[in-house]
């Protein structure tokens, strides 16, 4: 069943007001509730899924704490599929004849985020069910595509289209409204702080030297900024945010606040840079105040290090090395935060509390 029709509005005539709207299917907030589930670390050993290297695309994410999303290409369509690492059952979720370019998973896990395409001048956002159905779908003209969908509410989309010439436009997309228009913000990466309310950096000098978080309302249309300088990194969870200054002993010091400025944890880090600017790998939001990051044990510059990466468990402040071995790729941690993907194609899986790492994903020759 699909619900919705498409999209598309360029850019210049959405300049002009062109507010299309897309039929769209969402819960409120207050619906969102996390699964609760035994930890993988309770249960058997888990299965693994060998797979094609020609038709193997990408690893999403958890979508329970058994089952992880992947992309394959088979027979002309790209699929969306989940595999159960304790049972060893696959099953396709959904399937589309466009590349499906990145996929996002809700917090709530009911919804998945499609970035599909069919050139290379526009992109589709397709959102759908974890049964398959398409509730909405949302198409914009452009050559790269940047995407914040809202921790709180998934009807809530940022999407930054980037053209040729590499000047941007940043959309907002309300699915319970049914309207996508352009925000006057400058900033391409801007974050969402809560479920009315736009974070984004603003840098005057060097990037070394860090800047100012700004914030701009969508309920009032009011631009803000927070009491905060020399911010050289920030990212937000629901109406958290967290942000990074570099100390007079050259260490990373991170904060978390809530949105209304009470401090919620601080602790220090090594900070790497690459001479012209800090180096912070993403983070792992678990919750509030449980996050997931890499770090050296030692700082310095990039091309000098002579420590791996770990895998740090942070909460409430308090660190915890799950690994001093932590292979590059794209961190995923589960529902629960008991298990974590990592690796350059997600393969590897970290077991959290047992601090052991297996294979679960294999490509056969």
């Amino acid at each position: 069943m699909r619900k919705g029709w498409f999209i598309f509005c360029a850019a210049v005539m959405l300049l002009a007001g062109c507010t299309e709207k897309a039929k769209v299917v969402v819960e409120s907030p207050k619906d969102v509730e996390a699964p609760e589930e035994i930890p993988l670390s309770e249960k058997e050993q888990i299965k693994i899924l060998p797979a094609d290297p020609a038709k193997f695309h990408f690893v999403v994410d958890w979508l329970t704490e058994t089952k992880i999303v992947y992309v394959e290409k088979e027979n002309g369509f790209y699929l969306l599929n989940s595999f159960d690492v304790q049972t060893g059952q696959k099953e396709t979720l959904y399937e589309d004849a466009s590349i499906i370019i990145d996929a996002l998973i809700h917090p709530s896990k009911k919804y998945i985020l499609l970035h599909t395409s069919v050139d290379t001048s526009s992109a589709t956002i397709k959102i759908v069910t974890t049964d398959g159905a398409v509730y909405d779908e949302i198409k914009v003209a452009s050559t790269e595509l940047g995407i914040e969908w809202n921790d709180m509410d998934p009807s809530l989309i940022l999407l930054t289209a980037f053209h040729q010439d590499w000047t941007f436009d940043l959309f907002l997309y309300n699915g319970k409204k049914e309207v996508l228009k352009i925000l006057p913000i400058d900033d391409p990466f801007p974050k969402w702080l809560g479920i009315d309310t736009i974070a984004y950096s603003d840098m005057e000098g060097h990037l070394l030297d860090g800047g100012e978080i700004h914030t701009y309302s969508l309920g009032t249309e009011l631009w803000g900024q927070l009491n905060v300088s020399d911010v050289v990194y920030f990212d937000t969870y629901e109406d958290s945010i967290l942000f990074v200054q570099i100390n007079k002993d050259g260490d990373a010091s991170y904060t978390i606040k809530k949105k209304d400025g009470i401090v919620q944890s601080e602790w220090k880090m090594p900070a790497i840079s690459n001479y012209s600017e800090w180096i912070f790998p993403d983070i792992e939001w678990h919750s509030s105040d449980t996050l997931f990051l890499t770090s050296p044990e030692t700082g310095g510059q990039l091309d000098e290090l002579k420590s791996p990466y770990r895998l740090v468990r942070v909460t409430a402040g308090q660190q915890d090395v799950v690994t001093d071995e932590f292979t590059e790729g794209i961190l995923r941690c589960s529902p629960s935060g008991q298990n974590c993907l990592t690796g350059y194609s997600s393969e590897n899986l970290i077991d959290v509390k047992k601090k052991t790492q297996t294979t679960w994903l294999t490509f056969p020759k």
